[in-house]
């Protein structure tokens, strides 16, 4: 539906969703979303009554107050925000976002965990134009006319607040030792990580050789490409398991593994138990 918000443009829409009590009552679930464009007439303040809030900035930049201290999101950035906390954010000239609102028994904890592992609200991730493409496909339904089930909604905040998970796991490093060229392959990496990669696939990425890649990778970060590699989906299926529901057959089709046995086979030789004991002892 259309925004009549102040400081929106007429482009500017939101979406609102009812979920189920049971999802209300045990999962993640998406309360509204939207895609906004803004004028420097942009601006909400919250004294802490709304649920946690999601931003991918498209274009331009948004100021955002939180636990008293100013934050810049530019292009690219992304923004979590537990809206129970005082808050605000606003626009100096024009930018454009998407957004969902989130809840749910841990969205809370989740939410404060990540933020509090990167230390403010604003992420500078390289992965986030898989984030967007995500929610890209979000709204291209929505702007069909086409409902997207609860099921889908709570999938879509999971996976997205997984992906910005997975980027706290694996260590290497400084930044500064690593070059453009291993940067764009760790950076393919986690964008595709949902597929099945080879090390030709890596090395045809970047125009190098296999070989040539193998040496400069393990040189730079001291672990080969595609355990490196193993060592992302991996960790990013830990946070599967552990934030969500989800099957181990479908936690390992939505990893590019080739079956479900592979995944458990790669996941218990280097975590040491398997996927679904992992699930249950990380409940305790």
């Amino acid at each position: 539906m259309k925004c009549y918000e102040k400081g929106t443009t007429n482009e500017s829409v939101y979406y609102f969703f009812s979920p189920s009590e049971m999802f209300c009552e045990y999962y993640i679930y998406m309360l509204l979303c939207g895609h906004f464009y803004c004028d420097a007439s942009y601006k909400i303040v919250r004294e802490g009554n709304t649920s946690p809030l999601f931003i991918y900035m498209i274009s331009g930049e948004l100021n955002i107050r939180y636990h008293n201290q100013l934050h810049l999101a530019a292009a690219g950035d992304i923004v979590l925000l537990d809206c129970y906390q005082p808050h605000s954010y606003y626009c100096n000239s024009s930018c454009e976002f998407l957004f969902f609102h989130y809840n749910g028994p841990t969205a809370i904890t989740i939410t404060n965990h990540l933020i509090s592992q990167n230390q403010k609200p604003v992420f500078k991730l390289t992965n986030h134009l898989a984030i967007k493409e995500k929610l890209s496909g979000l709204f291209d339904v929505l702007s069909k006319d086409r409902l997207p089930t609860d099921i889908d909604l709570s999938c879509t905040v999971y996976d997205t607040l997984c992906q910005i998970q997975a980027f706290n796991y694996v260590t290497t490093t400084a930044p500064s030792a690593i070059s453009d060229t291993i940067a764009e392959v760790i950076n393919y990496m986690k964008i595709n990580i949902r597929e099945p990669i080879s090390l030709n696939d890596l090395a045809g990425h970047v125009n190098i050789s296999p070989s040539y890649l193998s040496h400069q990778f393990r040189k730079e970060t001291g672990c080969p490409p595609m355990e490196y590699l193993s060592r992302l989906k991996i960790n990013l299926a830990k946070t599967i398991l552990r934030s969500t529901n989800r099957t181990i057959s479908d936690i390992a089709a939505s990893l590019g593994y080739s079956s479900t046995a592979s995944f458990i086979n790669a996941f218990s030789s280097r975590v040491g138990i398997s996927p679904g004991q992992f699930r249950k002892s990380s409940l305790l």
